[in-house]
C-alpha cells in the first residue's frame, strides 16, 4: 500500500513538473527579441505586472527599492536586453547567444575603413572557431566518449560555420551583393531563428558547452576544488556529474569562471539582487579577463571578445551597451 502511494506521488510530481516545463516553453522563447532596457523599470514599478519571465524573484514586493534603483542604474548604462528562457540553462544559453551575436556583428561591420581593427576581428573569430574545432579531442581527455558526444560538438562547429557564411554574403564574397545594414539585419534574424528552434541547435550547443565547462574544471581541479567545498562536494568530477553536465542545472560562479576561461572570453556580469541603495553603483564582476585556463587552447594575442550579462537571483539575461 505504501509502495503504491509512493508511486502515485512520484507520478503526480512528474506530471506537475512536465506541466511547468510545458508552460515555460509556451510562454518564453529560448531567447527573446531585442527589448528596450526600459522593460526592467516597468517590471519593478508596475505592481500589477504579470511578466511571464519575472526572474527578479520579488518584483515590487520584497527589496522593491533596491530593484528599482538597480533598474534605474542599468537604464543609464545599457540600452537594450534579451531575455533568456528560465529553464536552468540560462547562463550557458545566454553565453552562447551573446557570443554568436557579437561575432556576427563584428564580422559584418568590418567595412575596410579600419584594416587593423578588421584584422583583429577576423583573428578573434578564427581563434574561437579553432577552440571549438579542437574541443572534441580535448574534452575526451577527461572521460568523455567521442562517439557519444560527437553530434553535439558537430552542431557547435556548424554554428560557427553558419556565422562565417552569413558574414561573407557582403561585398559579393559569395557571389551575392547586399547592402551592409540590410545584411546585418537579415543575418541577425537568421541567427535568432536558428537559436530559437526547439530541441535543436541551441540545446545541442548548450549541452556541449556544459561539457567544455566540466572539462575545464577537470583539467585544473586544484583551481576549482576550494570553491566546491561549500557545495558539500569533495572532488571536481562528482561536482561536474551532479551540477554541470545535466541539462537544467543552474550555473554558479565556478561554472561561469570555467567557461569564460575555457573559451578565452571576457564575461561581465551585472548583479541585480535588490541590495543596491541610492547613490551606489551596481555590483559587477568580470570573468575570463587575461586568462587562458592554464593551457594554450584559448590563448591569443589579440583583444578578447567581451559579453555582458545581467544576473537576477537564479537567472541570466543579455545586456547591450548604450
Amino acid at each position: 500500500m505504501a509502495e503504491n502511494d509512493a508511486q502515485d506521488q512520484h507520478q503526480l510530481t512528474q506530471a506537475q513538473l512536465e506541466a511547468i516545463e510545458n508552460e515555460i516553453k509556451s510562454t518564453q522563447p529560448l531567447t527573446s527579441p531585442l527589448m528596450p532596457i526600459g522593460v526592467l523599470m516597468q517590471q519593478y514599478t508596475n505592481t500589477t505586472s504579470n511578466d511571464e519571465n519575472d526572474n527578479g524573484r520579488g518584483g515590487c514586493g520584497q527589496q522593491e527599492q533596491g530593484f528599482v534603483q538597480s533598474a534605474t542604474f542599468l537604464s543609464n548604462k545599457y540600452n537594450s536586453l534579451r531575455k533568456i528562457r528560465g529553464d536552468g540553462n540560462c547562463y550557458y544559453r545566454a553565453f552562447l547567444y551573446s557570443l554568436c551575436e557579437h561575432l556576427l556583428r563584428s564580422l559584418i561591420l568590418c567595412d575596410g575603413s579600419d584594416n587593423d581593427n578588421d584584422n583583429k576581428q577576423h583573428e578573434e573569430f578564427s581563434r574561437l572557431k579553432n577552440v571549438v574545432a579542437q574541443s572534441l579531442k580535448w574534452v575526451c581527455q577527461y572521460g568523455y566518449d567521442e562517439y557519444t558526444i560527437d553530434m553535439f560538438h558537430e552542431e557547435l562547429v556548424e554554428l560557427f560555420d553558419f556565422i562565417e557564411e552569413l558574414s561573407k554574403r557582403k561585398s559579393g564574397k559569395d557571389g551575392s551583393d547586399s547592402d551592409g545594414k540590410d545584411l546585418l539585419e537579415n543575418a541577425l534574424k537568421q541567427l535568432h531563428s536558428r537559436l530559437n528552434e526547439e530541441n535543436a541547435s541551441s540545446d545541442y550547443c548548450t549541452w556541449f558547452m556544459r561539457v567544455m565547462t566540466a572539462a575545464q574544471m577537470k583539467s585544473n581541479p586544484d583551481q576549482y576544488l576550494p570553491f566546491l567545498l561549500s557545495e558539500n562536494c569533495m572532488d571536481v568530477p562528482s561536482f561536474c556529474a551532479r551540477e554541470v553536465e545535466p541539462m537544467g542545472k543552474e550555473c554558479g560562479m565556478v561554472q561561469v569562471s570555467a567557461l569564460a576561461e575555457c573559451m578565452g572570453v571576457r564575461v561581465v556580469i551585472e548583479y541585480m539582487d535588490g541590495r543596491m541603495k541610492v547613490g551606489e553603483k551596481l555590483v559587477h564582476h568580470v570573468f575570463g579577463e587575461g586568462e587562458s585556463g592554464g593551457n594554450d587552447r584559448a590563448a591569443g594575442g589579440g583583444e578578447r571578445t567581451s559579453i555582458t550579462l545581467l544576473y537576477r537571483p537564479g537567472h541570466y539575461d543579455i545586456l547591450f551597451d548604450a
